[in-house]
């Protein structure tokens, strides 16, 4: 999923507006509004001083930015796309790419989620005109993914192996290449979060679309609310998340990023197994005390495992999942108690 071409702006989830009248003056948060990581993100913070307010956000806005150069795949210039380059070669990788490589370990979501499927995404063309692989070529493409690796060692490289297969040129359809798209999101919004904090702010939203994180409380102890859309129903709120304190929430869904051709749905969230679109979940939102960058990597790779699996890793690690399987049915898990953090209709909010 790349993070700069994206042509749909994601909105699975949505920060649920708070009426004016519901709140003094003094209680509104400072907004603002920015074109970045492929769709728009929102910042409201907290507080009484509205310049300090606004100059935390600029430097949440910088760090959101630092994330771009380090990660985005479609950029000339990042971090990333000099790996792309040359794929053949070895190359330190950014520090903003091993963070995200360790928490998918972390995670043990290694096999669901892969950072390495660039050339896969490519030929289905998503960013310009749709197309469904010939299989010849989706296999190539696959392996092409298969041939990075990532040491053991702390060395920070990311090398391609088997040298004794035909090289294809740098830059082409079926070249490897990195595309981390699908965790940058929430990384940005991780080290946004850090700015605020570092600034003294102690309660604020970052949202970009399918991915929001919070910092602190809202002033007198109201919950953060976010808003879960339907898949098949854009701009209808079917769930609600909803927690006190710090949290984050990530979806995924088969309706960003897709095409439908003789009937069937092809769209960017690929089993790395298969090289083709994850079937048997249409959306899948992922919620608890985590981080963004955890989050928006099990949205993912939780996508993958499909409905069952995917409640089952919720269960597990006191996470809360909504998702709508492929027959458009809702299956639900929630964290325990004790986290605080909970989705559920949203006819019962």
């Amino acid at each position: 999923m790349d993070i700069a071409r994206r042509t749909t702006v994601a909105v699975a989830a949505i920060a649920l507006a708070v009426a004016a009248s519901a709140c003094s003056a003094r209680r509104e948060p400072v907004r603002e509004s920015r074109p970045a990581l492929g769709t728009v993100v929102t910042i409201e913070a907290y507080g009484s001083d509205e310049r300090a307010l606004r100059g935390a956000i600029a430097d949440a806005f910088d760090e959101i930015a630092a994330v771009e150069r380090a990660l985005d795949a479609y950029s000339t210039t990042s971090s990333v796309a000099a790996i792309n380059a040359d794929p053949y070669a070895e190359h330190a990788l950014p520090p903003e790419a091993a963070v995200v490589l360790d928490e998918v370990e972390r995670l043990g979501v290694s096999a669901e989620f892969s950072p390495a499927l660039r050339a896969v995404v490519r030929l289905y063309g998503f960013d310009g005109t749709p197309t469904v692989p010939a299989p010849g070529d989706l296999a190539l493409a696959l392996a092409a993914s298969r041939t990075f690796s990532r040491p053991t060692t702390a060395t920070g490289v990311f090398q391609r192996l088997g040298v004794h297969e035909p090289r294809l040129a740098p830059g082409g359809l079926l070249a490897p290449g990195l595309d981390l798209g699908g965790a940058a999101k929430g990384l940005a919004l991780d080290r946004a979060r850090e700015a605020l904090r570092a600034r003294g702010v102690t309660a604020a939203i970052v949202s970009a679309g399918s991915t929001t994180v919070t910092l602190g409380t809202k002033p007198g102890g109201r919950p953060w609310r976010i808003g879960i859309e339907h898949p098949r129903d854009t701009g209808r709120v079917m769930a609600v998340a909803e927690w006190t304190g710090e949290a984050a929430l990530s979806t995924s869904g088969d309706y960003q990023q897709s095409f439908v051709r003789d009937g069937i749905r092809y769209h960017h969230i690929i089993d790395p197994a298969t090289g083709e679109p994850a079937r048997g979940v249409q959306s899948l939102t992922v919620a608890g005390r985590i981080s963004g960058l955890a989050s928006d990597i099990l949205s993912t790779a939780l996508f993958v495992r499909g409905a069952d699996r995917a409640l089952a890793y919720a269960r597990e690690r006191s996470v809360s999942v909504w998702l709508v399987d492929g027959e458009g049915h809702i299956r639900t898990a929630n964290a325990a108690a004790d986290a605080g953090v909970r989705i559920a209709p949203a006819d019962e909010r």
